[in-house]
């Protein structure tokens, strides 16, 4: 039930990735260097967390401006790698790991899961805020709509 639970929201999450950079390539042209470091931080992020309960070495940091003919590829990479992993963990197992500033940390793997959804959900939302104050417009991709 668990797994069935996140394979539906990081599919979810996914597809509202694919469907923010359709939208933002679009409109490439006009975007500022926030929105570029914003939706590359996402994806980013994603990565460095799937790697890290991997027991992996990432490959990328948080703060990277990806070029945008990237976003797209890395975000399926993340994307297939999360569901991978979820068809094998244990989702009580603690993952020990380093933070960005070297300080060793210890998360359950739910709560390493949970994180990644709403951290990219988060700079989602902050990403709108930044088209709106550009005057560009914002896609909309509900959960509540997905589900429909």
């Amino acid at each position: 039930m668990i797994k069935e639970f996140f394979k539906d929201k990081f599919e979810y999450d996914f597809l509202s990735n694919k469907k923010w950079i359709e939208h933002l390539t679009e409109h490439e042209e006009s975007l500022s260097p926030y929105i570029l470091k914003s939706m590359s931080h996402i994806i980013n992020v994603h990565h460095i967390w799937i790697y890290r309960v991997q027991q992996k070495k990432q490959e990328s940091f948080t703060w990277d401006v990806l070029p945008i003919d990237y976003w797209f590829k890395l975000s399926q990479e993340n994307y297939q790698q999360t569901v991978e992993f979820l068809e094998s963990i244990d989702f009580k197992e603690k993952v020990n790991y380093h933070d960005e500033e070297g300080v060793e940390m210890e998360k359950e793997t739910i709560d390493i899961l949970y994180h990644i959804l709403q951290h990219n959900t988060y700079h989602r939302g902050q990403i709108s805020y930044e088209l709106r104050r550009l005057n560009l417009p914002v896609p909309v991709f509900n959960f509540i709509s997905y589900t429909s």
